[in-house]
């Protein structure tokens, strides 16, 4: 059960940079936006960071599949803590796609020159 541990950091770091990103991205573009009187480009980085951290999901919820998909118990010893990185990478990168969407929503109902 040799698993490579970059992907299974990728699973933890993936997910929780694309929601900095878009927290960042947003914050940069909403004057950008208030300027075109467009919101294309705050839906645009929802969408690009929404799909990255979905991509970290997919990434970790791989190697949980390639650790055995079983919970992670503590007398494990090994393989215990690759399903461990493996699962929490998933629970990690699936809050920071919630935290996207959550972020994004207002978008829909707010003008970006409040």
């Amino acid at each position: 059960m040799l698993l490579h541990p970059l992907m299974l950091w990728l699973g933890w770091v993936i997910g929780p940079g694309a929601w900095a990103l878009h927290l960042l991205g947003s914050y940069l573009l909403v004057s950008r936006a208030c300027e075109a009187g467009s919101m294309w480009m705050l839906h645009a980085t929802t969408l690009v960071t929404l799909l990255l951290s979905l991509a970290g999901v997919a990434v970790a919820w791989r190697q949980w599949g390639r650790a055995g998909r079983h919970w992670p118990g503590s007398g494990d010893g090994e393989a215990g803590r690759i399903r461990f990185m493996a699962v929490m990478g998933l629970l990690i990168s699936a809050l920071s796609a919630l935290l996207v969407v959550a972020e994004g929503v207002p978008n829909f109902f707010l003008g970006p020159c409040l």
